[in-house]
């Protein structure tokens, strides 16, 4: 892209779409450009001084083609996973995300209530919306999920039905996307690709396929890059990953999470219940009157036993 019109001394503001080593995919007034990092940026290897996708940046054009990054502006927002493979270790995904899409699939992989919960909670922690889309459900009845769909709308989470195969509920699933970043979450093989591509045909977003031995997805998508909407705002593609670390989220503060608790929890014999296996329990109570949902309920417990009990361990 030549970029003749722009004075090389000329300083713009613009979003990192893409990373790729020491190559940065920046958009800048709607044209992309390949830029470099230089100055203070080019030292820091600091996991929070590094550009991510999503960072708002200052560019200085260079030549008539690419671009240098000198400035990172302030971030609004982060999200991080743990880093599997290291003991307890950060990797930040993306910045500056408004919302998080959750893309869950009816079957081909099954819907799982338990991994939906922890996404939940991982935008709660970072005080990012949520948006749950159940996908493929051309594949099975919408009332088998219906009780889902009524409890997650009760707790203000907007509950989408769609298929990537006949377009249905694609056109509400807009609503919700326009005019915001939004990280697509969810299992490798839901169908986040092919609904990407429905709601934006030609976004190049690779197909993850389903293992018919495991029936998971295999792992198309290895980083995370930020597709411009047409019809306002962007779309980030996470890596599919199995299992979803929770990233500086400790026992003691899970239930702060779990929002519809708080309505139960001052009821509870003691002031630091953690709504396990303690008498006089309020939240316990409301599960027996199915007045919370007691799947989730046990998402909670399962949650919590996975996590670790402080900073310090």
């Amino acid at each position: 892209m030549i970029l003749s019109d722009m004075n090389h001394s000329q300083i713009r503001t613009g979003k990192v779409l893409k990373v790729t080593r020491k190559t940065y995919t920046v958009e800048v007034n709607g044209r992309k450009i390949p830029c470099v990092v230089r100055g203070k940026l080019a030292d820091d290897n600091s996991d929070y001084g590094a550009v991510r996708v999503g960072d708002d940046v200052r560019v200085r054009f260079i030549s008539g083609q690419e671009g240098a990054i000198e400035e990172i502006l302030p971030r609004r927002s982060q999200f991080s996973r743990v880093i599997e493979s290291r003991a307890y270790s950060e990797r930040v995904v993306a910045v500056n995300i408004d919302q998080i899409l959750i893309v869950m699939s009816t079957r081909q992989p099954k819907f799982s209530s338990g991994l939906l919960d922890r996404y939940l909670v991982l935008a709660a922690r970072n005080e990012m919306n949520a948006v749950i889309c159940l996908n493929k459900i051309d594949l099975e009845p919408p009332e088998s999920f219906s009780a889902y769909r009524k409890y997650y709308h009760r707790l203000g989470f907007p509950f989408l039905l769609t298929s990537a195969i006949t377009g249905q509920g694609v056109r509400e699933l807009k609503k919700y996307l326009k005019d915001k970043v939004t990280a697509m979450a969810g299992h490798s093989g839901v169908g986040k690709s092919s609904l990407a591509g429905r709601l934006q045909p030609g976004l190049d977003i690779a197909i993850h396929r389903i293992s018919e031995r495991t029936q998971k997805g295999q792992h198309t998508t290895t980083s995370v890059e930020l597709f411009p909407l047409t019809f306002g705002g962007y779309l980030a593609d996470t890596p599919g990953i199995r299992e979803l670390g929770l990233w500086k989220i400790y026992k003691r503060d899970l239930q702060e999470y779990f929002i519809e608790f708080r309505d139960y929890r001052e009821d509870c014999r003691f002031a630091d219940c953690r709504h396990l296996k303690e008498p006089g329990c309020a939240v316990k109570s409301a599960v027996e009157r199915r007045d919370i949902f007691p799947e989730r309920y046990q998402n909670y417990v399962r949650i919590y036993e996975s996590l670790k009990s402080a900073h310090y361990e």
